[in-house]
């Protein structure tokens, strides 16, 4: 297996360990298949995080909305500082919102 992942042909394989050439290709053919379901594996479950990650900020800006409605509280705030962690949250969550759904519509 080294031999192929290093480059070499299956007959190339076959030829310098003494092994019948058909066993070769079905090692890399079952080699191929556990690399793709692994990365099908990985995709999927950046896909999760992804959206769990997406979830969480969308939430955390509800909260977030629901806080500053309250004037009392906003009138303690730098705005600035205030309009900075809004504005990056609400910037990543519409970011990931237009990977999850393509093009923005018009």
């Amino acid at each position: 297996m080294a031999a192929l992942l290093a480059g070499q042909s299956v007959s190339a394989v076959a030829s310098e360990y003494k092994v019948p050439r058909g066993t070769i290709a079905r090692w890399r053919a079952a080699a191929a298949d556990i690399i793709e379901t692994e990365r099908a594996q990985k995709s999927t479950s950046i896909d999760e995080l992804l959206r769990g990650y997406l979830e969480a900020n969308l939430t955390a800006l509800r909260e977030q909305t629901k806080v500053f409605s309250d004037e009392r509280w906003l009138k303690k705030q730098d705005a600035s500082e205030v309009a900075v962690l809004h504005g990056v949250l609400a910037d990543k969550a519409v970011r990931l919102l237009e990977a999850f759904g393509g093009e923005p519509e018009e």
